[in-house]
């Protein structure tokens, strides 16, 4: 009889040992994020799934507050993970709607960012996000912000350039109008948009405008010289490098041409990264 305990005692701890590995398994499983609802089904749509579980892991401590956790995102997405905050912020979208309102405008940066540094972003991504900016544009179509962040993915996809570049310049035109100026972001959104239309020498007149307004930052001579490029301008291109390099001229001089490249990466990683 004893016997007959023991070994009924021993069966239970196995069963009850099975029965938490398995409940463990299944919490864990529920809490991993589901890639293949959530992210896109394109080569060109590229993430780390351990990176991806890990922020998820992060962003779903009790001690974060939205507050934190939207500060997380945009260091995360300054850092190249705008991937990895797309599918966390799509799967908490389809189950935690309300929640997932809180961090709306990391979710338009990280769809941003893709589109702005690959050169063929994913196709479906580039639909939902131009849907998306243009649900918020034709919400409030007085709010400058949201036509620039419409019209800059419509341009930088290649989605509808003709479109994008419309919007900007009508914008332009009602504020030369009404006697006012563009502040920088419509500047630099109307260069690289005059820049997509071909119109060259306007570009470069708003870039000159930018470069007024802040002249410390080599970004704009940067951009500058690809549109000299594009022109055949050699010498214009020469020049407007040379101002783009000349804060850090007196050390490339002393570190050679490697230090040379690396600023160079530099800088695009800067006009690449930019919204």
């Amino acid at each position: 009889m004893k016997k007959s305990i023991i070994v009924l005692f021993g069966t239970l701890l196995v069963l009850s040992g099975c029965s938490t590995y398995g409940m463990n398994q299944h919490l864990e499983e529920e809490q991993r994020i589901n890639t293949e609802k959530y992210a896109y089904d394109d080569e060109n749509f590229v993430y780390d799934r351990e990176t991806l579980q890990t922020l998820a892991e992060r962003f779903r401590l009790d001690k974060l507050s939205e507050s934190n956790i939207n500060s997380i995102m945009e260091e995360e997405i300054e850092n190249g993970n705008f991937n990895e905050i797309i599918i966390y912020l799509r799967e908490l979208q389809a189950e935690e709607e309300e929640q997932a309102a809180a961090y709306s405008q990391r979710y338009t940066e990280a769809l941003q960012a893709h589109i702005e540094q690959n050169d063929d972003p994913a196709t479906a991504l580039v639909e939902d996000a131009a849907s998306l900016l243009q649900q918020q544009y034709q919400l409030n179509p007085e709010n400058e912000e949201n036509l620039i962040n419409y019209a800059n993915v419509l341009i930088e996809s290649g989605y509808n350039v003709d479109k994008g570049t419309q919007l900007l310049f009508d914008l332009e035109q009602q504020l030369q109008e009404n006697n006012e100026q563009p502040g920088r972001d419509l500047l630099l959104a109307l260069a690289k948009a005059y820049r997509a239309d071909g119109q060259y020498e306007e570009s470069l007149q708003r870039y000159e405008r930018l470069t007024a307004l802040d002249s410390e930052n080599p970004t704009h001579y940067y951009r500058m010289s690809q549109v000299y490029a594009e022109m055949g301008n050699e010498q214009g291109e020469q020049e407007a490098v040379t101002r783009a390099f000349e804060p850090t001229s007196e050390f490339l001089n002393n570190y050679g041409d490697d230090s040379y490249q690396i600023y160079k990466n530099y800088l695009d990683s800067s006009i690449e990264g930019e919204t």
